[in-house]
């Protein structure tokens, strides 16, 4: 039951009927026992909103599939296929195949690939992001249906099993290495302030530059996207600010490297005139001219143990939140100023 772009979505009729997404799916193609109230209500919704289903994808669903779907943000950045990478390598070897889907980070994309996934008799669902909405992912928790969020941390969902790196511990490790170099002047290119990443990671870095009696003229915050072109443009906003300052934080390695881009095109010396921390350690990362100094996290560990998880809860035990430790990745792209 795949509803054609523009046309009345399963979520719709969710939210009509008062039920979540799952049991729509559960009334309309008879998996699972529903109570005759909750189906008279989908079917009403159902009526009126005009929902039609796609036949052909109601005559794949089965109780279980043995496939799991993995929705993710962008699949341009490096961080995410060595994260997808992890987690298709684990589900296979248990038996299971992925169904991996790439949104651009646009929250109507990430609507139709839970329909659509829903719709197949996916065994579960797994987030690198939160963008389609709380209500939705309580909705198929309260409805049992598995669910693990990769590389975030969610916030007021209670139940929601994640795994994610320490990201407020990796923000305050580049500010203390930053500070140990002797720099005094800061710049933070952060990622979304909607992202749970993102505000983790701008947090531990300004507490730790505060902690150290940083002043705060001197601690500028530039906010991005997480993207390699959101970091060639947050490069020339930085080569705008006066005083220049001398040490930047990039919240991701991928904006990171947008940036080194257009500092070679200005000329600009790296480290000789800023100094540059990263936060991924992507593949690319030592590769990049000057290699990037980082905070690491385990990419492919973080997808492997994110199947893990995710499949202890569709075989009926309990999930847990795991959250692993950041490490500093040294390289050439700071300098010292002692």
């Amino acid at each position: 039951m795949i509803a054609k772009k523009g046309k009345v979505s399963i979520i719709d009729v969710a939210k009509k009927a008062g039920v979540s997404p799952a049991t729509v799916s559960r009334v309309l193609n008879k998996t699972a026992r529903v109570s005759p109230e909750l189906t008279k209500k989908v079917l009403i919704a159902v009526n009126e909103l005009n929902y039609v289903p796609d036949p052909f994808a109601h005559g794949l669903k089965t109780k279980r599939t043995r496939s799991i779907g993995l929705i993710i943000s962008d699949i341009t950045n490096p961080f995410f296929p060595e994260l997808a990478r992890g987690v298709e390598d684990y589900v296979s070897s248990m038996g299971y195949s992925l169904i991996l889907c790439n949104t651009d980070a646009k929250p109507e994309n990430e609507k139709r690939y839970v329909e659509l996934l829903l719709n197949k008799g996916i065994d579960g669902l797994m987030f690198t992001s939160l963008r389609i909405g709380e209500d939705v992912i309580k909705s198929l928790l309260n409805d049992e249906v598995p669910c693990v969020l990769v590389g975030r941390k969610p916030e007021n969902i209670e139940g929601l099993v994640y795994v994610v790196t320490d990201n407020y511990k990796g923000g305050c490790i580049a500010g203390e290495y930053l500070l140990n170099l002797g720099h005094k002047r800061f710049v933070h290119i952060s990622g979304p302030l909607d992202n749970s990443a993102g505000r983790e990671r701008l947090a531990g870095f300004i507490d730790t530059l505060k902690k150290y009696k940083v002043k705060e003229e001197n601690i500028i915050i530039i906010e991005s996207d997480f993207t390699m072109e959101g970091g060639y443009k947050s490069a020339e906003e930085t080569l705008n600010l006066k005083p220049l300052p001398t040490a930047i934080f990039f919240a991701n390695d991928a904006m990171a490297i947008g940036a080194l881009q257009k500092f070679w095109e200005e000329k600009i010396d790296i480290p000789e005139v800023f100094s540059i921390v990263g936060f991924d350690n992507i593949k690319v990362s030592s590769l990049v001219a000057p290699p990037l100094t980082t905070i690491s996290q385990e990419i492919y560990k973080i997808g492997q143990l994110s199947a893990g998880e995710m499949i202890k809860i569709i075989e009926g035990e309990k999930g847990e939140p795991i959250i692993l430790e950041p490490k500093l990745i040294e390289r050439r792209s700071c300098r010292c100023l002692r």
